[in-house]
């Protein structure tokens, strides 16, 4: 069974071990950064034809359509959210 809100908790996680944080000292909460649960739809079906890309507590997080989730420094054109399908 998939756990409810299963990507933004990964997401949050992946950030938070980057800064080296625990997940609870984040400086802001994802959902200010993104529209959570239109994030969580869009990637509900495993393998959607998507991608979206956002800056996240001074990182851009990049979300394919496998669900995979990868966090990098920010690029200067990483400042407005980003989805391509």
């Amino acid at each position: 069974m998939v756990r409810e809100n299963e990507l933004v908790l990964e997401i949050a996680e992946t950030v938070a071990a980057r800064k080296g944080v625990d997940i609870t000292e984040l400086e802001s909460p994802l959902h200010e950064a993104i529209d959570t649960e239109a994030l969580e739809s869009l990637f509900a079906t495993p393998g959607v034809d998507a991608s979206v890309a956002f800056e996240y507590c001074g990182y851009t997080v990049r979300v394919d359509g496998d669900g995979d989730v990868r966090v990098s420094e920010p690029t200067p054109d990483a400042t407005a959210t980003k989805v391509s399908a």
